[in-house]
């Protein structure tokens, strides 16, 4: 087997992926890949295609990984290299082990449920990573709009499904089932592409997003922060009649228990609008936490800790082992781990306006925004995404949130340290944003949510349906390899 060829058809899948955003060279690689898989006869060597295809697809998908070593570069770039091929091999590992389970299927049949159980476990193994999974090649194309159907794990599956059945027809001269397929494929464009770009209505409530560009090698300097806040502070004071205002992730520069001048400023500054800003802020048993405050002049602080923590920037695993090797001044300007919040939370801006919130990495998980028992009118994300780079990561983070707002028929509004901050409508359509790098505010109307989806409501159930059918149709019908 070469092993070129199936690592450069894993790069080529990747493309689909922004900055690119080439997702039909994307469909073009997953047919590719379902017709070279078949050379591969022995159970060992379908694993390892696989794990060839992933290693590809992962490198070129996950480059940006290589940038927080960077900020530090003296310290830590070295660890660059490394890093980026570590959580590649991870991560095709999935893919290989998976698809080493159902070789006994036939190679394509290991390709498509290998992959697609990977994609699914990936997501919360070793506490998850679900960055970068197939459905998200396809969040700018109308199929992504299946999202709201299929959910991120179940989309996946159906793309491989749609390509293993017509390239079948194909090579069994079904060519009337073909054009078939071919006709409901054109329907399903058809309908996503309708609802791409329906109209958005908004609501009667206004949203500041604030964005004050801090590069991450300025943003805790001691003489640049206070900068930096009173940036945030001058562009709330200007702010017209809005509901709610939003500041980026860890906005201001001291510990919220010890920023008691700072809270005064902002209160000033608002004039009696609520405040969403980010902070550190040490709990009752002094643990570090990474939370999202909702601030109200009249009236209590609302906080949401993170729950869904970054490895090596919010905490550090293997502790022990990493931490002889000098990780331990990665995890943040504290030198300590934080502690993980209790899980996904509405918090309440007025009575008829709540909203969900996001602090940066939570937004990958797609079943975070079910876990509430009652569904939100609004998502808010804060995030610093200069960590990310300029390359890819600030982009794929801003794809992501498109898949949450189809997904769940719910419209984001992300306010971003460096950006991208925007506003996305409930069927994933940026209504407004502003650039990476750039200081900044947005002022717009919320957009209205849409009924709650089929994935909203039902979760991965339909991509658990498919799995056990796929499985039991493999089992009945053996001729097809």
């Amino acid at each position: 087997m070469g092993y070129l060829r199936p690592i450069s058809l894993g790069a080529l899948l990747a493309v689909g992926h922004a900055p690119f955003n080439l997702w039909f060279l994307s469909f073009s690689a997953i047919c590719l890949c379902f017709l070279d898989i078949v050379k591969q006869r022995k159970r060992s060597d379908i694993a390892l295609y696989v794990m060839l295809l992933g290693m590809g697809y992962f490198i070129l998908t996950l480059n940006w990984i290589a940038e927080p070593f960077f900020v530090d570069f003296r310290s830590h770039a070295w660890i660059a290299p490394f890093a980026i091929f570590f959580i590649s091999v991870t991560m095709a590992f999935f893919w290989c082990a998976f698809s080493y389970i159902f070789a006994p299927f036939g190679a394509r049949w290991a390709l498509l449920l290998g992959i697609a159980t990977a994609e699914y476990f990936r997501s919360f193994v070793l506490t998850g990573f679900p960055w970068g999974t197939i459905a998200s090649l396809f969040v700018n194309s109308p199929l992504g709009q299946l999202l709201a159907i299929f959910g991120p794990f179940g989309l996946g599956l159906f793309v491989f499904v749609l390509v293993m059945y017509l390239i079948f027809l194909v090579e069994t001269k079904k060519f009337s089932s073909a054009v078939g397929g071919i006709f409901v494929l054109s329907l399903l464009f058809l309908w996503g592409f309708q609802r791409q770009n329906h109209e958005v209505f908004f609501t009667d409530k206004t949203i500041l997003l604030v964005q004050p560009n801090a590069p991450q090698s300025e943003k805790w300097d001691e003489n640049l922060a206070p900068v930096f806040f009173n940036r945030m502070i001058e562009t709330t004071e200007q702010a017209n009649d809005v509901n709610l205002i939003v500041w980026p992730e860890s906005a201001i520069y001291k510990p919220l228990n010890y920023a008691d001048e700072l809270l005064d400023a902002i209160n000033e500054a608002s004039s009696g609008v609520p405040v969403v800003f980010g902070a550190l802020r040490y709990d009752e048993g002094g643990n570090l936490r990474n939370s999202l405050v909702l601030n109200k002049s009249s009236d209590r602080q609302l906080v949401y800790d993170k729950s869904r923590l970054v490895p090596f920037g919010e905490y550090l695993p293997f502790a022990g082992f990493l931490g002889n090797l000098g990780l331990n001044s990665m995890v943040n300007s504290y030198g300590s781990s934080f502690t993980r919040g209790h899980g996904a939370d509405l918090i309440e801006v007025e009575p008829d306006l709540y909203f969900q919130p996001l602090i940066c990495y939570e937004a990958i998980f797609p079943s975070i925004l079910r876990a509430t028992a009652n569904r939100a009118d609004l998502i808010i994300q804060i995030t610093n995404d200069a960590w990310f780079g300029r390359f890819s990561g600030p982009y794929q983070h801003l794809e992501i949130l498109k898949m949450r707002a189809i997904e769940t028929g719910i419209p984001v509004a992300r306010s971003a340290n460096t950006g991208i901050s925007a506003v996305i409508s409930a069927n994933g359509k940026i209504i407004d944003s502003l650039p990476l790098e750039t200081q900044g505010s947005l002022e717009l109307a919320i957009p209205q949510a849409l009924k709650p989806t089929f994935y909203f409501t039902w979760g991965d159930s339909i991509f658990f349906m498919m799995i056990l059918s796929l499985i039991t149709m493999r089992l009945i019908v053996k001729r097809y390899y």
